[in-house]
């Protein structure tokens, strides 16, 4: 059974929250549309910024990539700050610790104890780890970690749904995950965000069209408050409903029967959260739903309930819109920015190359391709630049060959044939050098085994 564990070692974050895309601002609904006011997204552009934003899509396919892709659908979905959060190299190095020292010790645990042959550097990295990390056992890819930690409706953690309150803090800049065996970390006390936009909840189910492939019938819902603008709420003063709303977003029918409800004030993310689940329902595609919690107060004492709509949606069945294009055009200018900073040329290249190969270029606007083409086409003037590109553009496909070969031999003999050709030719460049530890890589996997006939 895969069980998670949150930690409450640290306080309370204070924040304010808003979208960073500009595509992502409610506007003017549109004939037809619903009201901006319930629906803060159009599902058109949730479509499309859900697609960039896919583990699967382009980039590298490590798993650090894979778990920010993640993360980030879900801190999109939810309106908290995205697009920008990022890796960190000390954070990977404690999530891996945290992993390691769990699974030498065979439990979850936020304070482990040292175990039997750890030397005290990496029992400090663990412990460190451990107590600032999110915690995973079971299966431990990072999609399925994330996932499980936006969940947190088990019995031992829907009290507080800690591991999902520190997903979507808004503070958040940084985070970093780490596996090893059957167990996974997820650094997940970082608030160095400086600057975080507005914010009045967090709230999951999200407000609006809400992705039905990111929740399930069993997920507590919650909502986070930002502790500037609410009170600390009591308990006992505190009602969450949800009904059946018809196309206005007004309630239309009994509230749905709560199986658990309860207020938390701990040092989860951002505050307090209200929690509370409907009992034995299952969600299908296109059902709304309004949401009122009262009994919240505002920090000088006022009454301040809570309304919004959730509307639950299957996000692949939707159409395109004209949203995508501005989408796809902001997410690719961005990538170009961060390319044009590479200080490195052969690194800026490279990056460059990536993205004129993204599979959403073609849906952007054209400024964005020709920009790319040109900064590719200037720094290629430069013969070093040049003899870098070609060795790069050698070694992929041998190692497209080699990724072909399967098990057969005579395959991966001729794919560490071509690393030793390209490693002889182009030694000076970065592709060489690869392709040199290629070929010694493969060639002592190609070695006869102990007992295996001479020829």
């Amino acid at each position: 059974m895969t069980t998670r564990h949150p930690s409450n070692r640290l306080p309370a974050r204070r924040a304010t929250l808003a979208l960073l895309l500009a595509a992502a601002a409610p506007a003017a609904a549109a004939p037809g549309d619903p009201d901006p006011a319930l629906y803060p997204r159009k599902l058109t552009e949730i479509k499309a910024m859900l697609d960039v934003l896919a583990p699967d899509g382009p980039g590298p396919r490590d798993l650090q990539h894979v778990y920010l892709q993640r993360l980030r659908q879900h801190r999109y979905v939810c309106g908290v700050p995205f697009d920008d959060i990022q890796g960190d190299a000390r954070y990977e190095v404690l999530a891996r610790h945290a992993a390691l020292i769990c699974n030498r010790l065979g439990k979850l645990t936020h304070n482990p104890e040292r175990p039997g042959g750890m030397t005290e550097e990496a029992y400090a990295l663990g412990k460190e780890g451990a107590a600032t990390s999110n915690l995973f056992a079971g299966l431990t890819q990072p999609v399925e970690c994330v996932d499980g930690w936006m969940n947190d409706s088990d019995p031992s953690n829907i009290a507080v749904v800690g591991h999902r309150r520190w997903c979507l803090n808004p503070r958040m800049l940084k985070s970093a995950f780490g596996a090893d065996g059957n167990y996974a970390a997820m650094h997940a006390h970082d608030g160095s965000r400086k600057q975080v936009p507005d914010w009045d909840i967090v709230a999951y189910p999200a407000r609006g069209w809400m992705p039905a492939e990111l929740f399930g019938p069993r997920h507590a819902w919650s909502v986070s408050l930002n502790p500037d603008q609410y009170a600390p709420p009591a308990k006992a003063e505190v009602k969450a409903e949800i009904r059946p709303a018809g196309e206005k977003g007004t309630p239309d029918g009994a509230p749905l029967r709560l199986d658990y409800f309860n207020v938390d004030n701990g040092g989860f993310g951002t505050g307090a959260a209200v929690i509370f689940r409907p009992e034995g329902t299952s969600f299908k595609t296109n059902q709304r739903y309004a949401v009122e919690i009262t009994g919240l107060k505002t920090k000088d004492g006022q009454p301040a309930p809570l309304r919004y709509v959730v509307h639950f949606v299957n996000v692949r069945g939707a159409p395109d819109g004209p949203e995508a294009r501005g989408i796809y055009t902001t997410y690719l200018q961005r990538r170009f920015e961060t390319a044009q900073g590479l200080s490195d040329r052969v690194d800026r290249l490279e990056s460059l190359l990536r993205l004129s190969e993204d599979r959403f270029l073609p849906q952007a606007d054209p400024s964005v391709g020709a920009a790319v083409r040109s900064a590719m086409t200037e720094l290629l003037k430069d013969p070093a630049v040049r003899r870098e590109q070609e060795a790069s553009s050698k070694y992929r496909l041998v190692s497209d060959l080699e990724a072909r070969a399967g098990q057969s031999r005579n395959k991966l003999t001729q794919a560490a044939l071509g690393y030793r050709d390209l490693a002889q030719a182009y030694k000076e460049t970065r592709a060489g050098q690869r392709a040199a530890e290629d070929f010694k890589r493969l060639q002592a996997a190609l070695q006869p085994g102990p007992g295996a006939g001479g020829g």
